[in-house]
């Protein structure tokens, strides 16, 4: 079971990894580095073969010595390597003599080479047929919507990677292409990648149909594993979809049942979120502000649910909040922190009502809790 303090920690980190990259995709995971910009920031990439590794002592140092097969990328002279010459990697590596990989290396004093990528035909083809880095976008995601899932970890890992580095924009500029049977087999296989169902769920909702929205709606109300992962990609695909219809179903099985995981619920609200950002005018910004505010009855989500009712400008909640702070499973700084974040924003809205009544909270906040609001008011 993860703790309330585990669960705040880290829904505040992915808030803060949202904030740094807007541009992401919301539902890949962090993005992973790709092949095409590993070809793109080295100096040289050759195609080699793993010939032998000589171990170190106590476990430490060693080497492992690769033979060209062919140069992919590089410049005349010192990073040549020409067919048939021996790349020496400063450390003990493990591998089949002959196996084919690709070595990424950078120029400095001598070539510092990145770990080996192990390199079959699959990958091989993949590789060479992919987009240059300087085509379009909706091409070079059209080319690897085929390889999502490839029976090849290095080219299926490589091609999501690309997915998880441009926004939802990019990806809904493809719609039309996206494989509506495969995303349904693949939502719906429990061979899939856990991790890639909040893509799959996503691209759903931007191509599907009725009977697609009852799949996702499934997913949602009757998850297969405790913490279901994608579920914030598939509550947005539904909600693509059903939209303010959707939202109802999910507020009366999901936020409003005190049996729903916290897990679950943060979920939801991630997915809430891009809603609001992303989802244009499918759901109303008020309904959505709505189904937030079902979030403040938990503890383990209301730090956050406060923190997006503060930044859509939800000034309505001053009075519940003031009845909230010190309340019972809520008194803990977290929560003290973010009700008084929510009246400093709220004490600088343009609306002098709203402006008046947040100044007035804050001072007795102030008599109650001066430690708290001066932290909170030096952060602002």
């Amino acid at each position: 079971m993860i703790s309330r303090r585990s669960l705040v920690g880290l829904s505040l980190v992915t808030l803060a990894l949202l904030a740094m990259d807007a541009n992401a995709c919301p539902f890949c995971g962090p993005p992973q580095t790709r092949l095409s910009e590993r070809l793109t920031k080295n100096d040289v990439t050759v195609i080699a073969e793993f010939l032998e590794s000589t171990p170190g002592k106590n476990g430490f140092g060693g080497e492992t010595r690769f033979r060209t097969i062919e140069r992919l990328r590089g410049p005349e002279g010192k990073l040549t390597f020409l067919k048939g010459d021996t790349i020496t990697l400063p450390r003990e590596l493990n591998g089949d003599r002959g196996q084919r990989c690709l070595l990424f290396g950078r120029k400095e004093e001598d070539v510092t080479w990145e770990a080996p990528v192990p390199l079959s035909d699959i990958a091989e083809r993949y590789l060479r047929k992919s987009p240059s880095a300087d085509d379009p976008v909706a091409k070079r995601l059209e080319y690897f919507l085929e390889f999502l899932e490839s029976k090849d970890v290095v080219v299926a890992m490589d091609s999501m990677a690309e997915f998880a580095v441009v926004p939802l924009s990019d990806v809904r500029a493809i719609s039309s292409k996206l494989p509506r049977e495969k995303l349904r087999r693949w939502l719906s296989d429990e061979l899939t990648v856990r991790h890639r169902l909040g893509l799959y769920g996503m691209m759903l909702g931007l191509c599907g149909t009725a009977d697609d929205a009852e799949l996702l709606r499934s997913m949602i109300e009757t998850p297969k594993s405790e913490f279901p992962s994608g579920l914030d990609g598939i509550t947005f695909g539904y909600l693509l979809l059903t939209k303010s219809d959707g939202l109802d179903v999910i507020d009366r099985s999901r936020l409003l049942p005190k049996t729903t995981k916290p897990e679950v619920v943060s979920s939801i609200m991630a997915a809430l979120r891009v809603m609001w950002t992303d989802g244009g005018d499918r759901i109303p910004r008020e309904r959505l502000r709505q189904s937030m505010r079902l979030c403040l009855n938990r503890p383990e989500t209301a730090v956050n649910a406060i923190a997006d009712l503060a930044r859509w400008e939800d000034w309505s909640l001053q009075d519940r909040l003031m009845s909230l702070y010190g309340a019972k499973d809520f008194d803990d700084r977290h929560t003290r922190q973010a009700i008084a974040g929510y009246f400093v924003a709220a004490s600088n809205s343009k609306s002098a009502d709203v402006k008046l009544q947040a100044r007035k909270n804050l001072d007795k906040l102030r008599e109650r809790d001066p430690v708290i609001v001066r932290d909170v008011e030096r952060r602002f």
